[in-house]
């Protein structure tokens, strides 16, 4: 390679990587600025699929489940941790078992987005099951929550301690 090769191909790195950061900034503007369908279809529905149902044994539905938690502050925080932080242990949804893995959104997703996403989930796949009054998360909640890490082996340690809480707490079941 001469040296006029070695500069162009030294300007094209240079515009590829800039391609890339323009695209990154971009992409975490529009997430920034997304809706909580647009974060769900996004983010979520690969595997909770586009209506919360999930793929029963794979993936667990957040349709008609999730809401239980929205009734108390402890149930609020799991929310957020599960979305934040992933979740990985055994759990049973509706009578079907389910042993996988979520990941953590943390670096993905701001607190507004997952404020947006919560409530999106909640409103439109769980408004049964949600309390009178219920008052959708803010991004100033969801910072709360989010102060200190936690891993998903955290989250389901915290799951197992509201799960029979929670379960009680729906007169549906």
């Amino acid at each position: 390679m001469d040296s006029a090769q070695v500069r162009l191909s030294i300007r094209a790195s240079k515009l590829g990587a800039a391609i890339l950061a323009v695209v990154a900034i971009v992409s975490r503007a529009a997430s920034v600025n997304a809706s909580g369908a647009q974060l769900f279809i996004t983010h979520c529905a690969v595997c909770h699929q586009p209506n919360g149902q999930g793929i029963p044994g794979m993936y667990p539905p957040l349709a008609n489940s999730a809401g239980i938690f929205a009734r108390s502050s402890d149930g609020r925080a799991y929310l957020v941790h599960v979305v934040s932080f992933g979740l990985a242990g055994p759990i049973e949804v509706d009578g079907t078992s389910y042993n996988g893995f979520m990941q953590s959104w943390a670096a993905q997703l701001s607190d507004e987005d997952i404020s947006q996403v919560l409530n999106y989930v909640l409103e439109n796949f769980n408004s049964k099951l949600l309390p009178g009054g219920f008052k959708p998360f803010t991004a100033h909640e969801v910072e709360r929550y989010r102060t200190h890490a936690m891993t998903s082996g955290d989250v389901y340690r915290e799951l197992q301690t509201l799960g029979a809480a929670a379960v009680k707490a729906d007169p549906a079941r």
